[in-house]
């Protein structure tokens, strides 16, 4: 894994008060981490990583979080998984070595 940018912990976005998502970036990857909901079962969840844009939900509800993304990343390479603790994870492959994934 490639070296970590400064600051070596992860980035936290939070909407209302209420922790969003947390994120952290290496200068060729960025990773995102979601608390789930324990009560759904992770079957229904699913996630939809397009060059520029991430969509992640439950099956028959509006998606949680549906935006677009700082940088084009590379799709065949970026994938998603759902953890043993109820977490999501997402890793995406930046085209460039120059990007940087902000959040705002």
């Amino acid at each position: 894994m490639a070296e970590k940018l400064a600051p070596d912990k992860r980035h936290s976005f939070s909407h209302g008060g209420q922790k969003v998502f947390e994120w952290d970036q290496t200068l060729d990857e960025v990773n995102i981490y979601i608390d789930l909901p324990a009560n759904v079962p992770k079957k229904l969840f699913y996630c939809k990583i397009q060059s520029a844009h991430i969509e992640l939900g439950i099956k028959g509800n509006p998606p949680y979080l549906n935006h677009d993304l700082a940088c084009p990343v590379k799709t065949d390479s970026s994938f998603w998984t759902l953890g043993n603790v109820s977490f999501f994870f997402a890793s995406f492959d930046l085209f460039s070595l120059s990007q940087f994934f902000v959040v705002s």
